[in-house]
């Protein structure tokens, strides 16, 4: 039988631990509201902490997503016309 990485048994037959009763789970004190002050300061915050890209890196993925919309297009416009022509070469048959 497979091993965990502690060591015992996968399939010991050992039961999980039941979950919180409904008793339990409204003993739990509930979350404190934060104020829209507190909000918008920690939206700050987070905004800080994240890596922003540079004009750059925009402008070039900027152009990545206009080139790969731009074959989209093309490969269903193909795609179409293959459609268009087999469902129009349907129906002559039957007139």
């Amino acid at each position: 039988m497979a091993k965990s990485k502690s060591g015992r048994s996968r399939g010991s037959g050992q039961k999980p631990a039941p979950a919180a009763t409904p008793v339990e789970a409204k003993a739990e004190k509930p979350k404190k509201r934060t104020n829209p002050v507190e909000f918008m300061r920690q939206v700050r915050a987070e905004g800080a902490k994240t890596t922003w890209p540079t004009r750059k890196e925009t402008g070039i993925t900027t152009v990545m997503v206009f080139i790969m919309v731009a074959i989209a297009a093309v490969f269903f416009l193909v795609v179409d016309i293959i459609i268009q022509t087999g469902v129009g070469f349907i129906l002559d048959l039957g007139s």
